[in-house]
Formats: C-alpha cells, structure tokens, sequence
C-alpha cells in the first residue's frame, strides 16, 4: 500500500491491447496510456467528485508511471490531469438472465451479452474454417476533370 500526499491519486493503468482481431500492433504505434482506474486517492482529492474504482480517463502525458512490488504499475498524477469520469453503460436486455453460482438470477446488460457472444466465437474451432472472400466489382472509369474545368 501507498500514501500520496495532498491532491494526487494513484491509478491502475489500462493500455491499448496487443493485438486486435489478428492483427499486432507494435509498440511504436500504441499512444500513450491516457484511461485508469483510480486505486489511492490523496487526502485533499474532494470525495464528492471522485472514489476508489472509477474509471477515468487523463491527459496522455501527465503524471509519473512507477511499478511498486504486489501493486503492479500504477500512474501517480494530480486530480487536475483527470479530464472526465466515464460510467459504465448498463443496458439491461428484457429476457435475457444470466445464473449465478448460487443460482441466484440477474438481468444481463447489453454489454455483458454482446462480450459473451465475442468470447465464444473466437474460443469456438470451427471458425477457424472459414475465410472472408471479397467480390470483384468494376470500378467506374475516372472522370475527365479537363472536361470540367
């Protein structure tokens, strides 16, 4: 654990994936982490505005990123350097219940489904069979622009 002093929080930081659909992405084109969520909060940050959890995002080139042992990396910065507090959208979908363990039953967001029906297509093996093929179109004839002017 850490103790920041004054109006600084510590953030957990969420970087750009590695690797989107099946295409990597070097590190030379990754921007720079700009989005966290907030894990040490100072003792001047006004409680009202910000808590423990939320995820926010800050400008890309502030605050000092520094890995402490059993914290993994955190950025530490001023609260000024937060630009906004995103809140996670819960569209519930009518009808659709996930179980839990316990057998207990809650309405299922929008979100939640749509990243369970990702997850099982990229984990299922017959898909790896299938390729997208485009179809040849005829381009149309490009236009004389001295016939224009």
């Amino acid at each position: 654990m850490i103790t920041l002093t004054g109006d600084r929080v510590a953030m957990i930081p969420i970087f750009d994936p590695d690797k989107v659909g099946s295409i990597y992405i070097p590190e030379q084109a990754k921007e720079r982490v700009d989005q966290g969520i907030i894990k040490y909060l100072g003792p001047d940050v006004p409680p009202e505005e910000y808590k423990i959890g939320d995820y926010c995002l800050f400008s890309a080139y502030s605050g000092t990123l520094i890995s402490v042992d059993e914290e993994g990396l955190l950025i530490i910065l001023p609260v000024e350097f937060l630009t906004c507090k995103l809140d996670p959208p819960d569209t519930e979908v009518p009808g659709l219940y996930f179980r839990a363990p316990d057998d207990e039953m809650f309405t299922a967001t929008y979100e939640q489904a749509m990243n369970l029906i990702a997850e099982a297509f990229q984990n299922q093996g017959w898909r790896s069979g299938f390729t997208a093929v485009g179809r040849e179109q005829e381009m149309p004839k490009p236009v004389d622009s001295e016939k224009w002017r």
